[in-house]
């Protein structure tokens, strides 16, 4: 006598909830990739003002050998450090570039920095103009080690 033959047991029994279930899931997957390769773990460095294109040593950097603001190449200033306005003749400038910068050393009002954190202020106008009572201002801090 033969045997009654089975019909075999279909592999997707439901087959719109199986791709119901993928489609979801590479949903997830694509979202999950594109956060991961979108996300940035660097420090971002916070805007500067638009007159000031970039300052050396960063926010919250080591101080490696001088302070350093590069202006807008229309505009001039002088720095502040801890309070107290760098003599003109201890500051360096590239006028051309819009850059002012002070480094310390031997016969200077700073010879050395401390170390620990420290404010600098750069105060700054148009090239051309005099000073002004209250001119254009932005301070970040830094640190310096021994």
């Amino acid at each position: 006598m033969a045997s009654p033959t089975k019909t075999p047991e279909p592999v997707l029994r439901h087959p719109w909830r199986f791709a119901i279930v993928a489609v979801i899931l590479l949903a997830v997957l694509n979202l999950a990739y594109f956060v991961l390769s979108e996300s940035d773990t660097t420090q971002k460095e916070a805007t500067l003002p638009l007159r000031i294109d970039s300052i050396t040593p960063e926010r919250g950097q080591i101080l490696q050998d001088e302070i350093v603001v590069d202006l807008d190449n229309t505009y001039t200033g002088v720095l502040v450090i801890d309070g107290a306005e760098v003599p003109e003749d201890q500051l360096t400038r590239v006028v051309d570039l819009g850059q002012v910068s002070f480094r310390p050393g031997p016969g200077k009002d700073i010879e050395k920095f401390q170390p620990g954190q420290h404010t600098v202020v750069v105060l700054y106008w148009e090239n051309g103009r005099n000073r002004p009572a209250k001119p254009d201002a932005f301070s970040w801090t830094f640190r310096a080690v021994s």
